[in-house]
């Protein structure tokens, strides 16, 4: 299993033929991970979005773009994003990626009836997450897409986030449902929905549930616990009960930590790779890596 973001970048050197459209992708820290991407050989990208708009952030950049790099000009947020979409439906593009762009409009041109990239498919976000101090990588969600999905939307949501996992090279999907408890509790919904998942379980994967972050990610902690089973201490997979602490959880790290993260829509026909406005060029370059490690298959 790839360890670390470097590992994953490696990886997508190695798929061929990656392309990727982004709508409104004309602000400078889109630009700049499409750039790196370019130079690395991770990615050629299509920008669509207003010419006039790129042509000022190249210039306050000092850059041009590379040959690898196209641009379609349209101005129209609404009117990109669906052209973006089309793109990926067509299969001029490989995957999506968010550029500057409301995340309402982005998504209601992902699920666009006659264009958009449904499967059938529950949509969930999944955002990969590499801190140091850990030994390896781990998928949360969903903090991006469902409110506050119900047994189904939460199974679901568990099986887009293993196939996430599971393209990143791992051998098995070790799946956490995390509550701030361990025991189900009446006062406490979630508990007893996790239970009942935890107790049936999921094809192909080990699941634990509820169960605290402690007790999911270290072992030390689950073993004072007196935790058993595959998950409790070496968690690969970690789900939350909604979306408000998916978000919070995985921009905690992002932004209090040290960590280096990327995220995607899973679910979908193609990877969408679905960041906040305010994310970093390395967070975009990241993603945008693994959203090509996804649609080719990585095997870490």
């Amino acid at each position: 299993m790839y360890r670390n973001f470097g590992e994953i970048r490696d990886a997508a050197r190695a798929v061929s033929n990656a392309r990727v459209a982004i709508p409104m992708g004309h602000d400078a820290s889109s630009v700049e991970a499409l750039l790196r991407a370019a130079e690395e050989g991770l990615a050629s990208a299509v920008i669509v979005g207003p010419v006039a708009g790129l042509r000022d952030t190249l210039r306050e950049l000092g850059r041009k773009l590379p040959e690898e790099i196209e641009v379609v000009d349209i101005e129209d947020p609404e009117a990109a994003a669906l052209e973006s979409v089309s793109m990926v439906s067509s299969g001029e593009a490989s995957l999506l990626m968010k550029g500057l762009i409301k995340t309402s409009i982005f998504q209601k041109a992902v699920l666009d009836r006659e264009k958009g990239l449904r499967t059938g498919r529950i949509l969930s976000h999944v955002a990969v997450v590499h801190v140091p101090r850990q030994d390896r990588l781990v998928a949360i969600s969903d903090g991006g897409m469902n409110i506050r999905p119900d047994e189904d939307g939460i199974r679901q949501i568990a099986v887009n986030a293993a196939g996430v996992i599971l393209a990143l090279g791992a051998e098995k999907p070790l799946v956490a449902l995390l509550a701030a408890i361990e025991v189900p509790s009446d006062k406490m919904p979630e508990t007893l929905m996790f239970h009942r998942i935890a107790s049936e379980g999921l094809p192909g994967m080990a699941v634990a549930g509820p169960i605290a972050v402690d007790g999911a990610m270290d072992p030390e902690a689950a073993a004072i616990k007196g935790m058993e089973g595959e998950v409790p201490g070496r968690a690969n997979v970690l789900i939350t009960p909604d979306i408000a602490s998916g978000n919070i959880f995985a921009k905690g790290f992002m932004y209090m930590t040290d960590a280096e993260v990327g995220g995607l829509i899973a679910g979908a026909a193609a990877p969408v790779v679905m960041l906040s406005r305010s994310d970093t060029p390395l967070t975009k370059l990241n993603s945008l890596a693994l959203g090509v490690v996804v649609t080719g298959g990585g095997n870490g």
